[in-house]
Order: structure tokens, then C-alpha cells, then sequence
């Protein structure tokens, strides 16, 4: 397996809750962006301790989703993630990302380089359309994450 096919983004969120909605867009954007041609590109409402096993399996993972955090709307932040200990009930049918990586380590002996790309949200309320600042910065949303691919290749080549 090449390294760029071992690439997992999981975009997640309610497409149904407006711009919650936004990594499901991000998925269908990537799917058509050939800058992301080869890597698996996934859509979830929600992590979940299943897709331990497909994360176990990358080189790298992305996760992208939108954010209720402080900030402007529209405006797209990138961090890295660490595997956190598993504290409380490690198996819930919701994990956050840390105890996703840490569960992938666990129950599998591996874990990728993780990044979360978030979207600052505006419009939560039930809707199937983004807001128009999200939707404005759909293409810098995925722009990020194409970046993020780029330089864990850059870091591996």
C-alpha cells in the first residue's frame, strides 16, 4: 500500500442540522477533488468505536468537522491529535477523536498521525443548507485538508 492510500478522512456531523452538516459537503467535495484521488474518504454522523479497525490502517487520518467553538464563522482551524487515555467507558456507541486514535492503539497495536480540520459553525438549527459563511469556505475547508495530506507526504517521502 502506498502511503497516499493510506490516507482515512472522516468527515462527520447532522446533514441535517445545517452547517453541522458541513463534513459531509467536505466528503462529497473530496471524493470529486482529484488532489485527493486516492485517499479513502468516509462520511459518519458520528465516531464511533467501529471505525477503530479502518483508522488502525492508516498512515494518516483527517477528520473534519463543523465546531461550536468561539471564533468567526466560516473560519477553518487545523490541529494535530494525540491518543488520549481512555477514561470512563471506553466503549459508547459516541468517542471523541483522542479516545478514537487511543482505541485504535489499543484494540489494534497502531495509531496514525491524526488532524482534526474543523469549520467554525453558525446555523445549528434542523435545515439541510449551510450557512453562507460555511458554505462561502467550503473550498477553503477542503483545501485544508488536501494541505494536511500534502505534508505528512512531504514528511514521509
Amino acid at each position: 500500500m502506498s502511503l497516499a492510500e493510506g490516507v482515512l478522512v472522516i468527515c462527520y456531523g447532522n446533514p441535517l442540522r445545517g452547517d453541522d452538516g458541513a463534513g459531509w459537503r467536505a466528503a462529497e467535495l473530496l471524493v470529486e477533488d482529484p488532489r485527493a484521488l486516492r485517499a479513502r474518504v468516509i462520511a459518519v454522523h458520528q465516531l464511533t468505536p467501529e471505525l477503530a479497525e479502518d483508522v488502525s490502517r492508516a498512515s494518516l487520518l483527517v477528520l473534519v468537522d463543523a465546531s461550536e467553538e468561539p471564533g468567526i464563522p466560516g473560519s477553518v482551524s487545523t490541529r494535530p491529535l494525540k491518543a488520549e487515555p481512555v477514561s470512563g467507558s471506553a466503549f459508547s456507541h459516541h468517542v471523541d477523536p483522542a479516545r478514537l486514535l487511543k482505541l485504535s492503539e489499543t484494540l489494534f497495536g497502531q495509531s496514525p498521525r491524526g488532524v482534526q480540520v474543523t469549520i467554525r459553525a453558525l446555523d445549528l438549527e434542523p435545515g439541510t443548507a449551510l450557512s453562507s459563511p460555511v458554505g462561502d469556505a467550503m473550498a477553503t475547508l477542503v483545501d485544508a485538508v488536501i494541505d494536511a495530506m500534502d505534508e505528512h507526504r512531504l514528511l514521509h517521502a
